[in-house]
């Protein structure tokens, strides 16, 4: 009698297996390298109302190229005391001192309200406090 089984497709098998592992592994730390946090308005006042974009910055590059990632938008109703947000880290980065995640809140009309920042540490979750700013 035969074998149900040749080698070949035992073989074939296990390596479809090995590779399906390894898509699950990349999709995982892809969603890992996010880096989530809190926005809270400066005296833990609700947040005014306006436009939130939020975008990875290097502090050190002295050109146009300073911002790292797409700008995140998010909208502030005037209602919320603290916004959560997320900005995917570019893989082709790695963190360092001079890395900083930037957050600006704008009136509908473009005029900046306020701004926070903070470094970029290995802690995936950052609160980045929002103060007012004056012209």
């Amino acid at each position: 009698m035969k074998p149900l089984i040749n080698r070949s497709a035992a073989l074939l098998t296990a390596g479809l297996l090995v590779a399906g592992t390894g898509a699950v592994s990349k999709t995982t730390e892809a969603q890992a390298s996010d880096i989530r946090g809190t926005l809270t308005f400066a005296g833990d006042t609700e947040i005014p109302k306006g436009q939130i974009k939020i975008y990875i910055e290097d502090t050190a590059i002295k050109d146009s190229a300073r911002e790292l990632t797409p700008k995140t938008h998010l909208n502030s109703t005037g209602k919320s005391t603290a916004i959560a947000f997320s900005v995917t880290r570019p893989a082709n980065i790695q963190t360092s001192p001079t890395l900083r995640i930037i957050a600006q809140l704008q009136r509908p009309d473009g005029w900046l309200i306020a701004q926070g920042s903070i470094k970029i540490n290995d802690n995936n979750s950052l609160d980045i406090v929002l103060y007012r700013t004056m012209y």
